[in-house]
């Protein structure tokens, strides 16, 4: 093999690397579109109704909204999800980690709410997201 064709063949195997990388980056960052209050550890949309912690989120096809939520320990909990409508891996089923009842399936049609209740006895950091796992919020749960 020649000089020439070695370097191409570095060449080539360096953008593909690159392009991974940057790939990886685009799909795995942080939501931009979180609000403020919400990444300060603000309850957002959380009201206490009828004894219970309401969380109001919408997904979309790349995104919760919000996806971070403060909510406390031993409080009864009300997830009440509404689809945009937006296909997407996140718009058939939320699975959440180590809290809730199981796997959330979702109604896709735009506007209509599914709703999850649980309480949460253990203080700590949840996640959910997407079956992929690609889209995801927190549950901060304090006491």
């Amino acid at each position: 093999m020649n000089k020439n064709s070695k370097f191409i063949q570095n060449l080539s195997i360096g953008a593909i690397i690159i392009s991974i990388l940057i790939s990886g980056y685009i799909l795995l960052k942080p939501s931009a579109n979180q609000p403020v209050s919400q990444k300060s550890g603000g309850n957002g949309d959380i009201s206490l109704v009828d004894g219970k912690q309401v969380i109001k989120m919408t997904v979309f096809a790349d995104r919760y909204e919000p996806e971070y939520f403060t909510i406390k320990a031993g409080v009864p909990v009300r997830w009440e999800i509404t689809s945009s409508g937006q296909p997407g891996c996140d718009s058939g089923a939320i699975i959440p980690k180590g809290f809730g009842n199981g796997t959330i399936y979702l109604n896709p049609d735009q506007g209509q709410v599914t709703v999850s209740e649980f309480t949460v006895q253990n203080p700590g950091t949840y996640k959910f997201g997407c079956p992929m796992f690609m889209v995801r919020g927190t549950v901060q749960v304090n006491n």
